[in-house]
């Protein structure tokens, strides 16, 4: 896109999921958007007048088309929101795809705490983190809660990295000061004081508007790693401090049976497991669960009285053991749900593989049911994940996790402009041509093909089929 131009304007298809299970596919769409603010400014089903009248009628104002760029899709491309992973370690990349042999508890003492204890290095981290996000961002991946390591410079470093490519993100700095080994661990007042440092840091370093508006690229996350790696009055302080600056929150919820347990252990004055964030200021509307596969009745109905979120990360799931979550009956239960990668419990940085993954791991799930004669969960029901509904996990559901979903998640006017565009016909793309698939070739209308086409690329797509990224209305890669 060229810098140039204040607006730009694409025409083609354009495909998004605003309500869950709903495709809306224009197939000769046009959408502009406003590069100073990064926002989208008007949306049709078709181009009928020129781009200039239409930049005029969206913003109300005269805009002459020199001000303007105009981008023509192919007919083998399309625009679509950008994906959201609600669930990741930018340090597990460090030991990727090793060690899923183990159960979760056994690969954290193994593997995840000597590696991320590296991290008290920070130019480890200047080197390590800039390859991370890169990497994350061809996966078309726009918008990421990260989760860092207990170490102030390195995490002032992955802000910095992240900010500096033009990702949007949630960065989280670890908190772990109980049941932690001697090597990777903190005293109580020193996670409370080096949490509260990142977070001024991090929002000092931007621009005031940026931060009121929402556009900021970078926001810093209340990350206690999960309830028996911290004290009460770490956890009761860092919920303080997710009140005084009205931010974001993340952990671990129900992953595993022996994590559930031990959870229990160490705070056995507590219910259950959510009930030890509850009770500590740290499970309300702004709070992103991972996993929250083993979740009992009383579980579910806090999660839903508090208005918390669940990050469904099926790979990880299944790559440790840890079980599938039910995730139709959070979703009947009005809990949002968003995907989540999970790196490095799950073995991949792709959301488009979590999309595929969480309808293999919904279709198991009823499999189980039907050969174990077990009835599904009160709420849930036995019906297999669509392409579409994945589709919504992975954007509109990502953004209403990350409670972005007024600035996010669709291609509506006023958004933020955080976008794909996909091309179906790279060079070595996984997808087939059209020509070569019968089903889709000979589809009785459009809107059917590329409904069929948006299902393979669902399901058969990768980085491959990332041709440029956007956000906030910047390109920040292309491939």
């Amino acid at each position: 896109m060229s810098t140039a131009a204040q607006y730009a304007v694409f025409t083609g298809c354009i495909v998004d999921t605003p309500v869950m299970g709903q495709l809306r596919v224009r197939i000769n769409g046009v959408l502009g958007i406003d590069r100073s603010s990064g926002r989208i400014i008007g949306v049709a089903e078709k181009a009928e007048l020129l781009p200039a009248e239409l930049v005029s009628a969206w913003t109300g104002q005269s805009v002459d088309s020199k001000a303007i760029e105009t981008i023509q899709l192919t007919a083998d491309q399309f625009l679509m929101p950008g994906l959201i992973d609600t669930h990741t370690h930018a340090p597990q990349f460090s030991f990727l795809g090793i060690g899923h042999d183990l159960p979760l508890m056994d690969w954290l003492n193994k593997y995840t705490f000597k590696h991320e204890s590296e991290f008290k290095d920070a130019n480890l981290a200047r080197k390590f983190y800039k390859d991370v996000i890169k990497r994350v961002v061809r996966n078309g991946v726009t918008f990421a809660a990260y989760y860092g390591t207990i170490h102030f410079d390195s995490n002032c470093v992955l802000a910095d990295i992240i900010r500096e490519i033009g990702q949007r993100a949630y960065v989280g700095k670890v908190c772990m000061d109980a049941n932690s080994p001697a090597y990777y661990s903190e005293s109580t007042e020193a996670s409370l004081r080096d949490t509260e440092e990142f977070v001024k840091k991090v929002l000092g370093s931007q621009a005031e508007e940026a931060n009121k508006q929402q556009s900021r690229l970078v926001t810093p996350i209340i990350t206690p790693r999960f309830a028996p790696s911290c004290t009460h009055e770490c956890m009761a302080g860092l919920g303080a401090l997710a009140e005084k600056y009205q931010l974001p929150i993340q952990s671990h919820l129900c992953e595993n049976p022996s994590e559930i347990e031990y959870a229990k252990s160490c705070f056995p004055d507590s219910p259950s497991y959510a009930h030890i964030y509850h009770q500590r200021g740290l499970l309300n509307s702004r709070t992103i669960m991972a996993h929250c596969v083993h979740m009992s009745d009383a579980e579910i109905a806090l999660m839903r009285e508090t208005k918390a979120s669940v990050s469904h990360c099926p790979n990880s799931n299944l790559s440790l053991s840890s079980g599938i979550a039910d995730i139709r009956r959070f979703i009947a239960e009005g809990i949002p749900v968003g995907l989540g990668t999970d790196v490095g419990g799950g073995y991949t940085p792709s959301i488009l593989d979590a999309m595929r993954m969480a309808a293999v791991s919904n279709r198991a799930l009823i499999a189980f049911r039907r050969d174990s004669g077990v009835q599904s969960a009160p709420g849930s029901k036995d019906t297999p994940l669509e392409a579409a509904e994945a589709l919504y996990l992975a954007t509109q559901g990502g953004a209403r996790v990350m409670t972005m979903d007024e600035h996010l998640g669709s291609l509506d006017a006023n958004k933020l402009f955080d976008a794909l565009v996909v091309d179906m016909s790279t060079p070595n793309s996984p997808v087939p041509s059209i020509e070569a698939t019968p089903a889709v070739r000979d589809a009785a209308c459009p809107i059917e093909a590329w409904k069929m086409r948006i299902e393979q690329f669902v399901f058969l797509a990768d980085d491959r089929n990332i041709s440029r990224v956007y956000v906030g209305g910047k390109l920040i890669h292309t491939s």
